[in-house]
């Protein structure tokens, strides 16, 4: 059975992306079996991110195949159905992006 893809998905902050930092050192020894296609940075708040967050995200840009950004939504966190929002354009690029990743080991 060939290895899993894996998009592993983080906050952007210190706490959020030292537990990412964590779950691709793991990674990198072999523990998981799985192929990471790379890591998603959610942002935590409409802010900048705090420095500390900032720079473990550029030590795991030395890790991992792919970092992507997503933008802090402010429409999301009022909606009682997501769906309502509609998709913004960091999601559907993010969505584009990561589809063919995804789709890399089960094709033959």
């Amino acid at each position: 059975m060939p290895a899993a893809n894996v998009v592993l998905v983080c906050r952007a902050s210190a706490q959020g992306v030292w537990a990412a930092v964590g779950a691709v050192e793991q990674w990198r020894m072999g523990a998981t079996g799985a192929k990471l296609a790379g890591v998603v940075a959610v942002a935590a708040s409409p802010r900048r991110p705090p420095r500390i967050a900032t720079e473990r995200l550029q030590l795991l840009r030395g890790w991992a195949q792919r970092i992507w950004h997503v933008a802090w939504i402010e429409a999301l966190t009022a909606a009682d159905d997501p769906t309502d929002v509609g998709v913004p354009p960091d999601i559907e690029a993010l969505r584009h992006a990561i589809w063919p990743t995804s789709r890399e080991g089960t094709r033959r």
